[in-house]
């Protein structure tokens, strides 16, 4: 009966480990593969109760949403190009501006136009497409996204910063979860050698000699204590003289 409760605790830890190996991907890690081959079969035991599993258990990595990531960080791209272009608008428009006023005044010599009244309404020279009017609000429309995308961009990284937060800390819960299960299995499949006797036995006698001393300090402050109080004499010849004051002064 012993024998089958014992199997069917080893089979259970077994199965908890396995549970978590699947669940967080860990595979082909010498401390686990080992542990779950010696836990089916039921041998060497007491080599594995000697290592602590929070040391050798292997660290999981969080899950995290790897497609919000890339989209993330291709939304960022576009936010980084977008931000030298109403700039390079700019100043492909005054380009554009410069070539036809220069065209319009060597055609119409005897007419003096501001460049500026030009490049906004063309006379017919330059395209309503790059009037000065039109290509401002295009760069403040351009500017205005590149503003949107910048705060959603920060919104959603830090959502994903909270998120692996939060998984890691349920990864290492799981793995300290595990770590304690294969623990208390373990420390019962100990073997008592020479070594851990003899270290228990040091300390037992390490605890026995520092009790040993703090009693027999005590011991010599309760003596100090004693002798410092007053004698049965010392006692009665008080008594004897508090009367004989009395005496002399019944008032």
């Amino acid at each position: 009966m012993p024998n089958k409760k014992s199997k069917e605790e080893r089979m259970f830890l077994a199965n908890s480990l396995v549970s978590w190996k699947t669940l967080h991907r860990v595979s082909e890690d010498p401390y686990v593969e080992g542990l779950l081959r010696d836990l089916e079969s039921g041998q060497n035991l007491e080599m594995w109760a000697t290592l602590n599993p929070l040391e050798f258990l292997p660290h999981p990595d969080a899950s995290s949403n790897t497609r919000v990531q890339r989209a993330l960080f291709i939304i960022a791209l576009i936010r980084n190009a977008l931000v030298f272009s109403p700039v390079a608008l700019t100043w492909l428009a005054i380009s554009k501006a410069t070539a036809a006023f220069s065209a319009y005044t060597t055609e119409n010599s005897l007419t003096v136009v501001n460049f500026l009244d030009f490049w906004e309404n063309g006379y017919g020279v330059l395209s309503k497409n790059w009037s000065l009017s039109n290509v401002a609000t295009l760069d403040f429309q351009i500017i205005i996204l590149i503003i949107s995308l910048t705060i959603g961009i920060g919104t959603f990284d830090r959502r994903l910063k909270r998120d692996r937060e939060t998984s890691l800390d349920a990864v290492d819960r799981d793995r300290v979860q595990i770590a304690l299960e294969i623990s208390a299995y373990l420390f019962k499949q100990q073997k008592v050698t020479p070594q851990i006797f003899n270290a228990a036995s040091t300390g037992i006698l390490r605890n026995l000699v520092s009790t040993s001393k703090s009693l027999e300090r005590t011991s010599k402050d309760m003596n100090k204590a004693v002798n410092s109080l007053p004698s049965h004499r010392d006692l009665l010849t008080e008594i004897k003289n508090i009367k004989t004051r009395i005496a002399r002064n019944p008032e």
